[in-house]
Formats: structure tokens, sequence, C-alpha cells
């Protein structure tokens, strides 16, 4: 029985995602592919040109897991420092249960991407873009529905928080708790209070 071509994609990047996300690019093969799905290389490369390709699809796919997640949490939490919040708590239930095996795919990726794999870089560039881009928006609708403060600089906030939340979330996850994400919880919170009218 054939199976559908766009299904065989899909399980490709499905299965591939925690493979690239816990081993790496580098220590990745099409070989662990193969075991994780059950079809052959020749399948694999049916529906994909190359390693980069697949690569490439499964980190879009883990970004877009996690920007679901982060997504579902702002939309409930009703004003701009509560969504701000959210998203802390988020991160913080990311340390003990991220819904992508290896953690975060955009922190992992950035690290391997840095140097080595420009075809990889450049998509991480963007969604580190589109992040703080979201980030910028909460702020600013705050600062528009008067949430926020004005003097605020939105972009500079923006920055701040997003490099402390994914550099305590990398800590948290190598020292094997949430000690670390705790202190700086309560010191980002306290910037989003700071901030908030």
């Amino acid at each position: 029985m054939a199976r559908n071509p766009e299904l065989t994609r899909q399980l490709i990047i499905d299965k591939a995602l925690p493979i690239f996300n816990t081993k790496g690019y580098a220590a990745a093969s099409i070989s662990d592919i193969t075991s994780a799905t059950g079809i052959t290389k020749g399948a694999i490369y049916g529906n994909f040109k190359n390693k980069d390709e697949v690569a490439t699809a499964a980190f879009e796919k883990g970004v877009e897991i996690v920007a679901t997640e982060i997504g579902k949490r702002v939309r409930i939490a009703k004003t701009a420092p509560d969504k701000l919040k959210a998203i802390v708590g988020f991160y913080e239930e990311y340390i003990i249960e991220p819904p992508i095996p290896g953690g975060c795919p955009v922190l992992n990726s950035s690290i391997e991407a840095d140097d080595s794999l420009p075809f990889l870089r450049s998509k991480v560039i963007r969604s580190i873009d589109l992040l703080k881009g979201s980030l910028m928006k909460i702020v600013n609708r705050g600062i528009l529905e008067g949430q926020i403060k004005r003097e605020v600089d939105v972009e500079e906030f923006a920055n701040f928080f997003y490099s402390i939340i994914e550099g305590v979330t990398s800590l948290s996850r190598i020292e094997g708790d949430g000690r670390s994400f705790e202190f700086v919880k309560k010191f980002v919170n306290r910037q989003i209070d700071e901030i908030s009218i």
C-alpha cells in the first residue's frame, strides 16, 4: 500500500525533530531517521534533497510548536504585563517538561549553527527576530492601552527579556533544576512590575 506523500513528509519531520534537537545536527544521521520512521533512505530523499533540508524542516516544526504553546498562554492573559509573565511561566515549565525532547530548538540550533551551519543560522536568526518582535508587540500594545509606561524603550526591553529568559532556561536545564530560573524569574517579574502602570 502506497503512503500519502504529505503524510510521509510529515512523519519524517516529526521523527527528525527530537533527533536533531537532542543529538544536534552533526551527530544526527539519516540512519537515525530511517530507524525512527521505519522508512527507507530513498523515501527520505524522495521528500527532501538532503540532510540540510530535513534539519531545516525539523527546526521550523520545533519553532512552530514552541510558538503555539507560548501563544496559548499569551492569549489567556488579560494585560500586557500578565502576557509577559505568562511567557516567563511557559519557560519555567519548559525546564521540567519541554514540549520537545532536548529543550528549546532555537537555543540548541543557535549554538550549533553559529559558525558552521549557515543554512540553519539564517533560520535561527529569523526565528529569534520573530520571537523578539512578538515581545515588542505585547509591550507596544501595553503602552497604547495604558498598561505599560510610555517611556519604556520597547526594543531594549524585548532584547533584555528574550536574552535573559533563553539564557537562564539553558542554564537551568544544564543544572537539572529550576533554582537559577527561580532567581531570574523574580528579577524579571520585578522588571515587568516596574514598567507597568
